[in-house]
């Protein structure tokens, strides 16, 4: 069903670009069609995360190769680009050679993906957003999302890998999504046996941290994140270490 559904939301999205093309259109019908874009976009998203969802209930079927984590971030940097040039935020990356894991290429960009989405969301404009990948201490690879957004109070932090879990209203007003996204990255990382820590401060930004074993080291786990004053923070280990 979800890929008769994708077929069509293609099609009117094809044709609305297409439309976006001609010179006779009114600033005001540019601006109709640009956010009929936006939507389409919010529902292949959806049906995206829906997928994922799906398919989480046989892991077993998901295929794992030696992944370059690096070029990974590289792609999906280039895709949010343009809006985060539109949120007039500036998006950056650090990466550093051999960062590869084992892993499923797919799941792995969608991990990405969806928090770089996350702290384009929710970061005001003038904002900026910096992705990491890096080694890291016993044959690890790290990936770090960090924003300078509205920051996750105590009472949400603690249940935003719940599926369909919606924050406090002022803190979502106008941001959308199906409250799949960190649900979806959480089981992700878990097939993965990672570990993912979120610190945040109100007002002052979020800070992701995930750790994914290296290729040579699929059994390792993540170092405990250090805590720090004045900030919620919550950590999953999905390593499977006792």
């Amino acid at each position: 069903i979800a890929y008769e559904v994708r077929t069509p939301l293609s099609v009117i999205k094809t044709n609305t670009e297409v439309a976006l093309l001609g010179d006779n259109v009114s600033s005001e019908m540019r601006e109709t069609l640009m956010s009929n874009i936006e939507k389409l976009d919010r529902i292949s998203e959806i049906i995206n995360n829906l997928l994922s969802l799906s398919a989480l209930v046989r892991p077993e079927r998901m295929e794992f190769t030696t992944v370059d984590l690096s070029n990974v971030a590289t792609e999906v940097v280039q895709k949010f680009s343009q809006l985060a040039r539109r949120n007039d935020q500036q998006i950056t990356l650090r990466k550093s050679p051999d960062c590869k894991v084992w892993g499923n290429n797919t799941a792995l960009t969608q991990i990405v993906g969806n928090l770089v989405k996350n702290a384009i969301t929710y970061t005001p404009r003038g904002g900026h957003i910096r992705v990491t990948i890096e080694q890291a201490p016993n044959n690890q690879i790290e990936l770090i999302v960090q924003d300078s957004g509205i920051g996750i109070v105590r009472k949400d932090l603690f249940r935003i890998f719940e599926p369909f879990y919606r924050a406090d209203p002022s803190r979502t007003k106008g941001a959308g999504g199906s409250g799949l996204g960190l649900a979806i990255v959480s089981e992700l990382i878990k097939t993965h046996q990672g570990r993912i820590t979120i610190r945040s401060a109100v007002g002052r930004g979020t800070t992701v941290s995930v750790l994914f074993p290296g290729k040579h080291n699929r059994a390792k786990v993540g170092q405990e994140a250090d805590n720090r004053d004045s900030l919620n923070e919550i950590a999953v280990d999905f390593s499977g270490r006792s």
